[in-house]
């Protein structure tokens, strides 16, 4: 999991370095690609944990790291892009110190 918290803290603190467009990491662990936008969201495209990982709560802790680190400059924490079903339905669920994600146009937004 550190090895994902590493990804975000390099994405958040260098966020105004990065082009608009597509922005990926990998790890040992997965890949974490974000999407910078020009606007004050924080957008994830792609959450991908390798399969021998999945199940062991480590999506649900990227989600919880990212909503509790991401700067107030931003409005909204967006999931883009959600082909798992069983993300999809985690996402309808989820709740998480009194945040929720709701469906959205361009994907699952949290607003902060």
């Amino acid at each position: 999991m550190t090895d994902f918290i590493d990804i975000i803290n390099t994405y958040l603190s260098n966020y105004s370095t990065y082009s608009n467009g597509m922005v990926e990491f990998e790890c040992k662990y997965g890949d974490l690609t974000f999407y910078k936008p020009n606007t004050n969201i924080i957008i994830v495209h792609a959450i991908y944990i390798l399969p021998e990982y999945r199940q062991t709560g480590m999506c649900r802790n990227i989600l919880h790291y990212l909503l509790d680190t991401t700067p107030k400059t931003f409005k909204t924490v967006r999931i883009q892009t959600v082909l798992s079903k069983i993300l999809y339905e985690y996402l309808l669920r989820f709740n998480y110190n009194t945040k929720t994600f709701t469906v959205g146009r361009y994907g699952f937004d949290c607003i902060l």
